[in-house]
């Protein structure tokens, strides 16, 4: 059976409010007030998600297999932020999208997420019957 796949271009987005938990912990101890990269990180795979998800078939997932990120700019307390991935690259094993990370002051982060598309229950044991 052929698969649906995202188109080039292709957006999903995901808003987000800076909240305490979200700021920068580092084993345990609140080293700076500001958006953890690791945070931003979370929010860039779940807008990736958003976009592949729609297309899977009920006997498929999708993983993450490779991200960069370039955190540009702090984010505090309450900043909203938007998060937007757009696809670039498709093909039958994976998709590829530019994810932006938007907040009141301008542009917060930029990356790459690439995810592959993966067997239904393949690192958990399920298998599709």
């Amino acid at each position: 059976m052929a698969r649906e796949r995202p188109e080039i271009g292709e957006e999903a987005r995901l808003e987000v409010t800076v909240d305490r938990e979200m700021l920068v912990d580092v084993l345990g101890r609140r080293i700076h007030p500001v958006y953890a990269t690791a945070w931003m990180v979370k929010h860039m795979e779940d807008a990736g998600r958003l976009v592949v998800e729609p297309h899977l078939r009920p006997d498929e997932d999708a993983t993450g297999y490779t991200i960069s990120v370039t955190h540009e700019r702090p984010a505090t307390v309450g900043d909203r932020l938007e998060v937007v991935a757009t696809v670039t690259r498709i093909d039958e094993r994976e998709c590829e999208t530019k994810v932006e990370v938007r907040g009141p002051a301008g542009r917060v982060g930029t990356g790459t997420l690439v995810q592959r598309y993966i067997e239904t229950g393949r690192f958990d044991g399920r298998r599709p019957s």
